[in-house]
């Protein structure tokens, strides 16, 4: 059918409105409702919480709920970044397209290898969207006196998510380090992607050599579980020794995983600062006698001037002398804690699919297996630090070389530490790449500063830059390469 010469300057422009609608606007308006939704949920979950809290007047509660819908509609906030960064990378392209062409035209020439150009416009695009949306989170910072107490001590480690509402916050524009998570996510990221990318071009030129064997097959997942287990290693450690390094609800949540005694951790802690010395009397024997008292032991077990180590007994917190029968106690009790969590999220989670039995058994069968996993986590920790302190490590190393207080000054929780990751094993190969892709960064985040001079904040900016846009650049051209959920939901935001 032939279309009358009239009507081709409608279609011309409704085809535009069309890609403009679906390539341009859409993408920004799901970013923008994605950053949206992650301001506001943890805000909404804990409004709703506080609900049940009759000392507030139903006025103020409506109060409270209205700053928590508006407070991320500002213009300087993570929804707008996030509009800002999707925007830039979609209409910068277009731009760049056009002075490319301009210019080509213009020397009379022609693009030799167009493929490779516009990967060069996408990233150039998306590097300059990252660059200025970056500004937009860090412009007029400012800072609490709890942050401002760690800068003075020099230890710059506190993040300004983790200060307390109720804390006089002034401006303190000499100090950056405000996006430093968003950062470090983003680094992370953009590493994995490098690393598969650079892995699948291995592949093939293995298979094309015939060269391929299993192990090769199987490294993809045994790496992933050793950076899960390095990462969980590092936040173990900072939890133990550093704990100011972790955000408050990591922290927290790790403390009510583990169920110790927080008398027995400042025994250990004061071990590695070599207040609380084996053989001598240092005026610390109280802190672990108070303990003997509340368990029923003998208050000579909590004095280093008289006993030497601390028994085993003491860490299983009154499971017994044996540590196989405290480990298999610590994986039952864990078990049933991570049962009572993930089925119940497992089913909500899965309730529109859920259509058949099998359904519902396999969402429990899920269930089943992270909470296997987490159970194995908190017992091949705790079976590590017994294996290292009293069963294996005296035995292995002479006490003169390794005496019992540098064990429990930092050794055997540095075993329990390497251990205890590779529980992750228990879980499904795409499972563990979530959850190392999930706490590198955390673990990334305690080594290094959280606070800095802000003459330095170029150098974070460049990196979130150039880690954006090879993100972006890859979701243009090569979505599968961005692995988990957050590849799926970057991949629809942006299609």
């Amino acid at each position: 059918m032939k279309i009358p010469g009239a009507m081709e300057p409608v279609i011309r422009l409704s085809l535009r409105d069309r890609y403009f609608r679906d390539k341009i606007l859409k993408p920004i308006i799901r970013a923008y409702a994605l950053g949206y939704l992650s301001s506001v949920t943890p805000k909404l979950i804990s409004y709703i919480r506080c609900l049940g809290n009759k000392n507030r007047s139903t006025k103020e509660k409506l109060q409270e709920l209205a700053q928590v819908l508006a407070g991320p509609l500002r213009v300087k906030s993570f929804p707008t970044f996030c509009g800002a960064l999707v925007g830039g990378s979609t209409i910068l392209p277009i731009l760049l397209y056009r002075l490319c062409a301009w210019v080509v035209n213009s020397c009379k020439g022609e693009i030799r290898n167009p493929q490779q150009t516009q990967r060069l416009v996408r990233f150039a695009a998306a590097f300059l969207s990252s660059w200025f949306s970056f500004q937009l989170l860090n412009k007029n910072r400012i800072i609490s006196r709890q942050d401002t107490k760690a800068r003075d001590s020099a230890s710059s480690q506190h993040d300004f998510s983790r200060a307390p509402a109720e804390t006089l916050e002034r401006p303190c524009p000499e100090l950056a380090g405000r996006t430093m998570d968003l950062t470090l996510f983003t680094v992370t990221r953009a590493a994995d992607v490098i690393a598969c990318i650079a892995w699948s071009r291995w592949r093939r030129h293995r298979n094309t050599q015939k060269r391929w064997t299993t192990v090769e097959a199987l490294t993809p997942g045994l790496v992933d579980a050793g950076v899960f287990a390095l990462s969980a290693a590092i936040v173990m450690w900072a939890w133990f020794y550093e704990p100011e390094r972790l955000p408050r609800t990591y922290e927290k949540w790790i403390g009510g995983v583990a169920k110790v005694d927080t008398r027995l951790i400042e025994a250990l802690r004061r071990c590695r600062r070599g207040v609380f010395v084996y053989g001598k009397d240092t005026g610390q024997a109280s802190l672990l006698e108070s303990m003997c008292r509340d368990f029923n032991w003998p208050e000579e077990w909590g004095d280093p001037a008289k006993t030497t180590p601390i028994p085993c007994e003491m860490v299983h917190m009154g499971c017994g002398p044996s540590c196989e029968k405290h480990a298999l106690s610590r994986f039952v009790k864990t078990f049933k804690f991570a049962c009572a969590t993930y089925i119940p999220l497992q089913i909500v989670l899965r309730l529109r699919g859920m259509k058949s039995p099998a359904a519902l058994s396999r969402a429990i069968s899920d269930a089943a297996q992270s909470s296997a996993f987490l159970a194995s986590f908190v017992a091949l920790f705790y079976y590590s630090v017994c294996l290292a302190r009293t069963r294996l490590g005296p035995k292995i190393f002479d006490k003169q070389t390794v005496t019992p207080l540098m064990w429990d000054s930092g050794l055997c929780v540095g075993a329990g530490c390497l251990m205890c990751g590779w529980s992750v094993l228990v879980e499904k190969a795409r499972k563990r790449q979530e959850l190392a892709l999930f706490v590198a960064p955390r673990a990334a985040a305690t080594v290094l500063p959280r606070l800095y001079d802000i003459k330095y904040q170029y150098r974070e900016r460049i990196a979130f830059s150039i880690s954006a846009a090879i993100l972006f650049t890859c979701l243009r051209e090569r979505p599968r390469m961005i692995r988990g959920v957050f590849g799926r939901i970057t991949t629809s935001v942006l299609n």
